[in-house]
């Protein structure tokens, strides 16, 4: 039905002026609706339709006459208002009847149905201005996936007391930008402000009427009290208009989370964190941050007006003349005022397009060096910004993989450092969240962000930015913003650059996938623009300087010593860096993947007995060998099970370094088997996901997810007496100058494989 609504207000308003079709695929979504109230506005004779149901909208729909059961005209532009409406109605999952242009008692049903989801006052069928801008969004009346009953409870009464100025918000259990709204809307309502006045934003005349509250007070000024205290994650009971025990239980742990004077009395300073998220912006904190370098004058000025902490940036925007990086010689100045300080990593920040997996990586690389060239100590926390009015998918597709990407790197690079967010309240709670911040930085000031309204103080809130302000005077003057410290973070007292860290292991990941981006592209023109030729090239490269010969070149196919020059003189003889895995903490081997890649590629499949024999079952044979000479293991059993996967390669002739470039190179290769694509862009996909479920895709794969065939498998390769397992077996095993190899042996190494196998596939 949506699809069929799509299809006709496409076909009966495309190209009428200002017309926005609306995609034909049969899924409801703002641009069917944007689409629909366009078409009502070309119905309406309005000259320049637009996406918003606005006064002008309202205005000539109530003049052509608000629609009800018996009372719509029947001709060609009743018709197709009612369709607009019919159509709304499938989109938001109320069915009216029929896609019919006629208003009967189903549509009247719809409607009714829509009036009381929504808490309305009124439900009578009647489609008034309110209703028809209603269902002409994407806002849910009914509870939601996660929402809460009580949230719904407090949206539906606010729309039965309030709509009249603050519109039909959701009913769907969740607080949110609109909810938030409507709940000032009722306080100005309730605070006597004339309709016209009243706005849904706290501005000078809500402020000043806000009520004191306190024990016995009643009425629905309470109510809205407890509905803000419930919405900022502090329950005052059941939503009944009385400041009980429970009420005044609940704003003393309100005004102690938000650092206000605890006292269980509701004045101003209470009402305005409830409802803002700068809550009092005229509160006096003891926090700042600033671009301005701290002399000892300003340093003495800080001082002075009560200040404790000061935020300060590791580096300087690139391309910038803005030079608000920490100088030489401030810290000292904020610490001999007895000042402390915490860092802050911002460059280019303030865009969507900015934050991504790999930025995060290069990011958290960049702030270590900063703040370990400032001499900050171990476990201080670095507060990464995101300027901007994020929106939720926006976080979801981009902020948090920055932020797992700052994460991987940080702890790659020795876990020095804590990493901490700045940016607006529903973003602060969403990274917190999912473990990749430890404390926040939020950016309250902000107090149109849509990740401001609505959303409460993050948990582990350390700053709240609700100010900006300029004090001192002099060479002490500065402009600050003024902050409010939860005590979640004191700042760093001292640092000391002359300290020593655990050397780190170079991490420039993307230096390698940079070097193949480019190895790719000489391979794909030397090879006529052939994907799979030019993959094998590529592979062949990387391998090239350790796994050659005449034994190679039959496991894994001869070298192309032409585009092996071209690729040295064109990009200078490069060097094939390591890629560090982040679960690991290891160097994955590229040339061993890379050599055991080709020789997949070059046979066409991850089960040829030459291919394996140069990837897992040839490491296999090797663990077999040398699980017979280890010391201090009771069984053969014991000790290669010990050694499969071994994170140190000292001691393993099977390491996990070993066993991830196996196991790699069956997973890569099994997937240009089967979808030639180039290898560059797979392999940057597979280590920034895929990598974490390797083993469980490498059991998938190779053994049809049936450990029994990794068992047997393993026992053919160790046991078998047919070609070439036995000849290539004497081979591997005579490194060893160990006699007496038996079958019983080779049955323990395999199950031990297996035994590894189902850890590693259990641990994903």
């Amino acid at each position: 039905m949506v699809f069929m609504v799509q299809e006709w207000v496409n076909r009966t308003y495309d190209g009428r002026n200002g017309y926005e079709p609306a995609p034909e695929n049969g899924k409801t979504g703002w641009s069917t609706m944007y689409a629909l109230t366009r078409a009502l506005q070309i119905e309406l004779g309005i000259g320049t339709p637009a996406d918003n149901f606005g006064p002008g909208t309202s205005a000539a729909y109530k003049g052509w006459g608000e629609m009800e059961l018996g009372k719509v005209p029947e001709d060609e532009k009743g018709k197709n208002i009612v369709q607009i409406l019919q159509g709304a109605c499938y989109c938001k999952g109320y069915d009216p009847g029929g896609f019919t242009g006629l208003f009967d008692e189903e549509l009247k049903t719809a409607v009714v149905n829509l009036q009381t989801d929504a808490g309305l006052p009124v439900r009578n069928g009647k489609v008034y201005d309110y209703v028809f801008k209603a269902f002409l969004t994407m806002d849910a009346y009914v509870l939601t996936l996660g929402g809460d009953p009580k949230i719904r409870e407090m949206q539906q009464d606010l729309n039965y007391k309030y709509n009249t100025n603050s519109g039909v918000q959701p009913c769907d259990g969740h607080y949110q930008r609109g909810t938030n709204k409507a709940l000032i809307f009722g306080i100005q309502a309730e605070e006597g402000i004339p309709p016209y006045l009243q706005t849904g934003s706290v501005g000078p005349m809500t402020r000043d009427r806000l009520p004191i509250l306190s024990s016995g007070s009643t009425g629905n000024f309470v109510k809205l009290l407890q509905y803000a205290l419930y919405v900022n994650g502090f329950d005052p009971g059941i939503f009944n208009g009385y400041y009980g025990s429970a009420v005044r239980q609940a704003v003393t742990e309100f005004q102690r989370f938000c650092l206000l004077p605890v006292n269980g009395v509701v004045g101003q300073e209470t009402w305005l964190s409830t409802l803002v998220s700068t809550g009092d912006s005229s509160r006096k904190g003891t926090a700042c941050d600033c671009v301005t370098m701290i002399t000892p004058e300003r340093a003495e000025t800080l001082k002075s007006a009560g200040y404790k902490t000061v935020g300060r940036y590791l580096t300087n925007v690139p391309g910038s003349s803005l030079n608000k990086k920490i100088q030489p010689g401030e810290l000292q100045n904020i610490f001999n005022a007895g000042l402390t300080v915490f860092p802050i990593y911002q460059t280019l920040g303030s865009y969507l397009e900015y934050f991504t997996l790999e930025q995060g990586r290069i990011d958290a690389e960049s702030a270590l060096k900063a703040a370990r060239g400032y001499g900050f100590l171990k476990e201080s926390t670095i507060y990464f910004a995101v300027d901007f009015d994020v929106l939720g998918h926006e976080i979801t597709e981009n902020i948090i993989p920055y932020f797992i990407g700052l994460n991987e790197r940080m702890s790659n690079l020795g876990g020095i450092y804590k990493i901490g967010i700045y940016g607006p309240r529903a973003l602060c709670i969403r990274v917190s969240e999912r473990g990749l911040a430890t404390t926040s930085f939020v950016s309250g000031m902000s107090t149109g962000f849509s990740g401001n309204l609505g959303y409460p103080l993050p948990e582990n809130w350390a700053f709240d930015q609700i100010s900006t302000i300029s004090i001192g005077s002099g060479t002490g003057h500065i402009e600050i913003d003024n902050n409010i410290n939860s005590g979640k973070d004191r700042g760093e007292s001292a640092v000391d650059s002359s300290l020593e860290y655990p050397s780190i292991p170079d991490m420039n990941d993307h230096v390698f996938f940079d070097l193949v981006d480019k190895i790719y592209d000489i391979a794909f023109a030397y090879s006529g623009g052939n994907v799979i030729k030019a993959n094998k090239l590529v592979c062949q490269y990387i391998r090239s300087n350790e796994y050659y010969g005449s034994l190679w070149s039959i496991a894994a196919g001869s070298l192309d010593d032409e585009f092996l020059e071209i690729v040295n003189t064109q990009l200078n003889n490069p060097t094939i860096n390591e890629v560090y895995d982040p679960k690991y903490k290891i160097d994955i081997e590229m040339p061993h993947l890379a050599a055991t890649l080709n020789s997949i590629l070059t046979y066409g499949s991850i089960d040829n007995p030459l291919a394996e024999l140069s990837g897992w079952a040839g490491d296999l044979l090797q663990v077999a060998g040398g699980s017979m000479v280890a010391d201090g293991y009771d069984s053969g059993y014991e000790a290669a099970f010990e050694q499969i996967g071994h994170l140190d390669k000292s001691v393993s002739t099977f390491s996990m370094a070993d066993l991830i470039a196996d196991v790699d190179a069956v997973n890569l290769g099994n997937m240009l088997i089967h979808i030639p694509e180039p290898i560059n862009l797979l392999l940057r996909n597979y280590f920034k996901e895929q990598y974490a479920v390797r083993f469980s895709l490498f059991f998938e794969s190779l053994f049809s997810g049936d450990f029994d065939l990794v068992q047997s498998e393993s026992e053919y390769v160790l046991t078998s007496e047919g070609f070439p397992n036995k000849e290539i077996r004497g081979v591997f095993l005579l490194r060893f100058e160990v006699p007496g190899y038996t079958s019983e042996h080779g049955i323990d190494v395999a199950r031990a494989f297996k035994d590894k196998l189902v850890e590693l596939v259990n641990e994903e």
